[in-house]
């Protein structure tokens, strides 16, 4: 047993030889867990594995005879994941009623997320670490720094060890990850201790026979977290069995792993998985089909002859028409019956109960909807009342987000800290953008995290244009809004162009608020609709207190947008002078204008328009945008 003097957090240094035996007193204590993931691996992948090392995870302990034939757990887990993990949730930030550059920070942190999201590819990592929750219970995700960038991997929760006493109140104090990690790697990232390194013990196997192509040794990363803010109690270390590699203060709240469960369990640390629910139901399954399988073979057509009769295997054939000669009583051919039908109907009832454990229809695991649901509103209707049995789980998915995003923050503050600039790209619709924390610099106190899971639309076709008509019928959407938000693929060339002239008016008042660059109008822009939507914006920036100057660029753009507007008119009421000759007007020195045709050269203005002046059809337009 590991009882040390002091325990391993509290030694001066090399504590190598106290982490390594605190990690093999708690895994020999806890090898139940080891026993239940292997069962829950062996019942999910339908393969016999002997065990969970890095050499025995892929061999069979027994034959393919042993495989389950209908791997219920298999589906539900995977039907699940893909119910719940389809979901991007995004994550945005509020300010606690802050002005326009506490606001534009809290944008700018929107945009940094997302571009950190995309730069660790969190989510294709993430329904990975989903599926290992359905399977396992529970779904682990590291976040970490590597040199200067953030990085999240899925980690196996086989990797991780708490002490079941700490973890009581699902808390633990202390938490270790042992890993398997190839020796080249350790050279290049830490080649200091090449000599320790080179000589340290290579990873334990199961099987008699070593791998002559890998050379991996066993890596144990340890954290204590602090009892308080600032105290000087926490530690964070990463040892060999016989060096110590790094050793460090740990000074966070909180482990550097963000965790998902299926089913949070009444006390302790761990959750309890799908397949673990399913255990008995896949159980009762195998010996049911165990059975019928047996019956089924046992049930082959029989002949019965009666013993001294004249008849041989050989008279018996699938000849049309054959004839078998006999003496005495004539052969009997009988067909057992295989088995009854209360069997396979007792089959259908496990088979139902384990979609309703999983709270999903069959329906579903089958990419299936239910016949007469064809319109959009009932498909819309069917989704949600399925969505009802998942919502815990769904909002535990969405959290896994908010905790990501939250480490990730404090990863890059701690680079900025280092003396490092740290950026990332942010890329939307329309342009990609450079991030850069510094000029992000908020501190926890000025914003409020939360979590957008998906959008309002639908994701099934039907659903979702049936969303977008009832908006529309409604006035919560024009026309050209409603078309931008069918984002079809083989509509959306189509609406790229037919909503150009929206992207063209957004680019420029972003540009103009937000980096302070203006941009004149020009003459080939939608100009009547680029004063409404700028004048939109302009009451919006005043409401967020935006610096004058950047004001003063909305208001810049829309007097000269009417001024644009103005000369298209005047040039095109002279174009319709310089024509008007020609379309009968008397021949020069004689005669009055034709009836209708416009005054000629020096004749005095059309009543009521000064020169210069506005048409009154485009003023009363523009005063009606106002």
């Amino acid at each position: 047993m590991y009882k040390p003097k002091e325990f391993w957090w509290e030694q001066a240094k090399d504590i190598h030889d106290d982490v390594f035996s605190a990690v093999t007193t708690l895994a020999e204590d806890q090898n139940y867990r080891a026993k239940d993931n292997l069962s829950w691996l062996r019942l999910f992948s339908n393969v016999n594995a002997s065990g969970l090392n890095s050499d025995s995870y892929s061999r069979r302990s027994g034959t393919r005879a042993d495989d389950v034939t209908l791997n219920i757990v298999h589906s539900m887990c995977t039907t699940v994941t893909s119910k719940i993990a389809k979901n991007r949730p995004k994550v945005t930030f509020l300010t606690s009623g802050g002005d326009w550059s506490l606001k534009r920070k809290a944008k700018l942190l929107d945009k940094f997320v997302n571009g950190q999201f995309y730069a660790t590819d969190i989510y294709t990592t993430a329904p990975k670490v989903f599926l290992d929750a359905t399977v396992f219970g529970t779904g682990v995700m590291k976040i970490y720094q590597d040199g200067e960038r953030i990085v999240a991997e899925r980690v196996f929760p086989n990797e991780i060890i708490s002490d079941d006493a700490e973890s009581f109140y699902g808390k633990p104090r202390q938490m270790f990850q042992r890993k398997i990690v190839s020796r080249e790697v350790l050279l290049a990232a830490y080649p200091e201790f090449e000599k320790e390194i080179l000589n340290a013990s290579k990873a334990e196997t199961n099987n008699s026979g070593e791998s002559v192509t890998s050379n991996q040794v066993e890596c144990v990363e340890a954290w204590h977290l602090a009892s308080k803010k600032g105290s000087a109690d926490g530690r964070h270390c990463i040892c060999l069995d016989n060096v110590t590699l790094l050793d460090e203060p740990y000074d966070k709240d909180f482990f550097p792993f963000v965790f998902i469960r299926w089913t949070e369990n009444l006390l302790g640390f761990w959750g309890q998985g799908l397949a673990e629910q399913l255990l008995g139901v896949q159980v009762e399954i195998n010996k049911l089909l165990n059975r019928i399988q047996e019956q089924m073979h046992l049930a082959t057509p029989k002949v019965f002859i009666e013993t001294g009769s004249k008849i041989s295997k050989a008279h018996i054939n699938n000849e049309v028409w054959g004839v078998i000669e006999y003496t005495g009583t004539k052969p009997d051919f009988h067909v057992p019956r295989t088995t009854t039908g209360e069997v396979f109907s007792h089959l259908d009832r496990l088979f139902g109960r384990a979609y309703e454990v999983a709270g999903i229809s069959e329906m579903a695991a089958q990419a299936k909807k239910p016949a007469g649901l064809d319109s959009g509103v009932a498909i819309r209707e069917f989704s949600d009342i399925q969505s009802e049995r998942f919502m815990l789980v769904a909002q535990a998915y969405e959290n896994l987000f908010l905790t990501a995003a939250r480490q990730m923050i404090d990863i890059a503050r701690d680079i900025e800290e280092q003396g490092n600039t740290y950026e990332v790209i942010s890329h939307g619709d329309k342009y990609i953008e450079r991030i850069k924390w510094g000029e992000i610099d908020l501190e926890e106190d000025q914003y409020v995290m939360q979590i957008y899971p998906t959008a309002l639309l639908s994701t099934t076709p039907a659903a979702k244009l049936q969303t977008i008509q009832e908006m529309a019928q409604t006035g919560l959407l024009n026309p050209t809004e409603a078309r931008a938000l069918l984002d079809y693929p083989d509509l959306e060339a189509v609406n790229q162009l037919a909503t150009a002239f929206i992207d063209d008016v957004d680019l420029l008042i972003e540009e103009m608020i937000e980096k302070g660059r203006y941009h004149p109008p020009e003459t080939f822009s939608n100009l009547e609709f680029a004063i409404q939507r700028v004048q939109s914006a302009y009451l919006r920036a005043k409401i967020d207190k935006v610096p004058e100057e950047r004001l003063e660029l909305l208001r810049r753009y829309m007097d000269d947008a009417i001024r644009v507007i103005q000369t298209q008119q005047m040039a095109q009421q002279a174009t319709q002078q310089a024509m008007a000759p020609m379309e009968g007007a008397p021949a020069p020195g004689g005669g009055a204008p034709a009836p209708g045709a416009p005054p000629t050269e020096g004749a005095p203005p059309e009543a009521g328009i000064e020169p210069g002046a506005m048409p009154p059809a485009i003023a009363e337009q523009i005063a009606g945008m106002q």
